[in-house]
């Protein structure tokens, strides 16, 4: 709540709401939403402005967003400000009992809850903006894992996920190859809720893992854009 802003037009209505999170130097944009009513008249843009200047002011050097491939006029807003497309990703939805279908690891890996020590490491091993893995750890029953490769535990890049038992789904959702995607969903799959027979997965920059999902029995929600930029 502290970071939801709603903006008002001249008669006290809301016109418009953001939702954001400043994570270290990267400013997220979660949420940018227009009244239809009131779209023509360059709030968008208004509305953009000022979460730059709240995150300039907070010490941001950058800052990120998703969008749909097909909202063409939030498209061009997030260009008219300075960012540029960054990579694709997916949103899938899989049926827990798919799980068993997948690949078996290419390497042997354990799973654990990732120690708060670990987050830089992680966060830059899977280039997250600093501090995603301790914000995602103030929701209620928010799980936050990740894998280790019993051969080279000190590795980072192997998996991790931050998972929310009640939406139900994972973002982030990362392996360092498709093949431990499995041993992933495993470790997630004891925090899930029994009145729920699918999970949702952001998969995010990783064609091919999205390609193997699918393969073995996810479907495809949305496909999202990711948009970043620097913050002068």
């Amino acid at each position: 709540m502290p970071t939801t802003l709603l903006y008002e037009d001249a008669a006290g209505q809301v016109a418009a709401y953001s939702y954001h999170q400043v994570l270290g130097d990267t400013g997220y944009v979660r949420h940018v939403v227009v009244d239809p009513a009131c779209r023509g008249q360059k709030l968008g843009r208004f509305v953009m402005d000022n979460l730059a200047s709240i995150f300039r002011e907070a010490g941001c050097t950058k800052w990120c967003l998703n969008v749909k491939p097909d909202n063409v006029p939030a498209v061009r807003l997030y260009e008219s400000v300075g960012m540029k497309r960054a990579y694709a990703s997916t949103s899938l939805a899989l049926p827990w009992t798919h799980v068993e279908r997948l690949p078996s690891p290419s390497r042997a890996v354990t799973a654990r809850a990732v120690d708060p020590a670990e987050d830089e490491a992680l966060e830059a091993a899977f280039e997250l903006a600093p501090g995603s893995l301790a914000a995602s750890r103030k929701y209620p029953g928010r799980a936050v894992l990740r894998l280790v490769d019993t051969a080279t535990p000190a590795e980072a890049k192997v998996g991790l996920a931050s998972f929310d038992p009640h939406f139900p789904g994972a973002f982030p959702f990362r392996v360092a190859d498709p093949s431990l995607a499995r041993a992933l969903l495993e470790a997630m799959r004891p925090h899930a809720l029994p009145q729920h027979e699918h999970v949702g997965l952001v998969v995010e920059d990783d064609a091919e893992l999205s390609r193997s999902l699918v393969a073995h029995g996810a479907t495809v929600r949305m496909e999202i854009l990711h948009f970043r930029g620097a913050l002068s």
